[in-house]
């Protein structure tokens, strides 16, 4: 076998630049600055070579007339073993790298699930460049992969509220590397994360209410029957919060009953935006509770995760301070304020 040598940049949307260092795995947060004047050129010359919707995810400060763009970085090259079968030839390894390109990519599309778990940000990645070097370190080629911008959340990607948001969900430094290798071996809790990062994609906010109660399907649904009773009574205990263990059941019921009106084509007008996001807020604490559980108490499996709920076993110290550490910055209460306004029809929630 020998190695191949892997350099990322993947442009990220929806984040605002750090001051303090941050990185999840490999990846190392960076913020840059782009001329415009020669993304221009680029675009009239080749119109597939640049992005044409740059400007959604480029930033400009007061009293600079620069554009700046965040992007995560590998500074160290990510090594990859091939076949010697691939030969020395340049354009045997070009062509490894073809067949294998949505694999290559998908190592930096996991950032995206990654950020948007800890968050609940509209965060996006639109392009990756990924350089190919040799065992030496000798330069092959450049590849690109480009996403059409996603749709959602541009008016807000940049504000206030979403930059203190993301400043107190950062500050949690989680070994990414370790729900990687649960996400491999657990695979309805890969599937939930899909489900959930999914739901940051879609436009129409039913649909969007149909991906999250398909993350905690994927989780707590085995023998397809009272599946309301079993995704309220397990969402709710694992939040593992006793004073509002009893409102969260409810609230689920309660959700999820306007999720079945829906499939059942009854009308869809209650299904706001506020509900969705309350209900996104609950899955996201459901999906980092369930790994805190796993890492720190041996639960490998989601059979063994409804026995350990069941039984009402006791958290480790460790589990504890995690499971605290989300709370914080818990926006469920903040969501459920929301909805009261609307319903008593407020339409001034800001």
């Amino acid at each position: 076998m020998k190695k191949l040598k892997l350099k990322y940049e993947a442009v990220v949307s929806g984040l605002h630049p750090m001051e303090n260092d941050y990185s999840v795995d490999e990846f190392v947060f960076k913020q840059k600055q782009i001329d415009l004047t020669k993304y221009e050129e680029a675009l009239k010359s080749n119109p597939y070579l640049a992005n044409p919707n740059l400007l959604d995810w480029c930033m400009q400060f007061n009293g600079d007339e620069k554009h700046y763009y965040c992007c995560f970085e590998n500074d160290n090259p990510i090594e990859i073993e091939v076949s010697n079968n691939n030969g020395k030839s340049k354009k045997r390894i070009i062509k490894y790298i073809e067949d294998n390109f949505n694999e290559l990519v998908n190592k930096v599309l996991y950032l995206e699930e990654v950020l948007r778990l800890v968050t609940n940000l509209d965060i996006f990645i639109p392009g990756i460049k990924i350089e190919v070097y040799d065992e030496e370190m000798d330069f092959i080629r450049k590849f690109t992969f480009m996403q059409n911008i996603s749709s959602l959340g541009h008016n807000s990607r940049f504000s206030k509220n979403n930059l203190e948001l993301q400043s107190d969900r950062l500050r949690l430094h989680i070994r990414w590397d370790l729900m990687t290798k649960m996400m491999s071996a657990n695979k309805e809790y890969s599937r939930a994360l899909e489900y959930f990062n999914q739901s940051f994609s879609v436009n129409k906010i039913p649909i969007k209410l149909l991906c999250l109660f398909a993350s905690l399907e994927s989780l707590f649904n085995f023998d397809k029957e009272k599946i309301a009773e079993k995704l309220s009574t397990y969402t709710s205990k694992l939040i593992f919060d006793k004073d509002k263990k009893d409102e969260i059941y409810s609230r689920i019921k309660k959700l999820y009953d306007e999720r079945s009106k829906y499939i059942h084509g009854q009308r869809t007008d209650r299904i706001t935006n506020a509900l969705c996001e309350e209900l996104k807020e609950f899955v996201r604490v459901v999906l980092l509770n369930y790994w805190f559980v796993s890492m720190y108490n041996g639960v490998k499996s989601n059979r063994q995760m409804i026995s350990f709920l069941d039984e009402e076993k006791p958290l480790n110290k460790n589990t504890q301070l995690a499971i605290l550490a989300i709370r914080k910055t818990d926006y469920t209460k903040f969501y459920s304020d929301i909805r009261e306004k609307l319903e008593s029809g407020d339409t001034d929630i800001f």
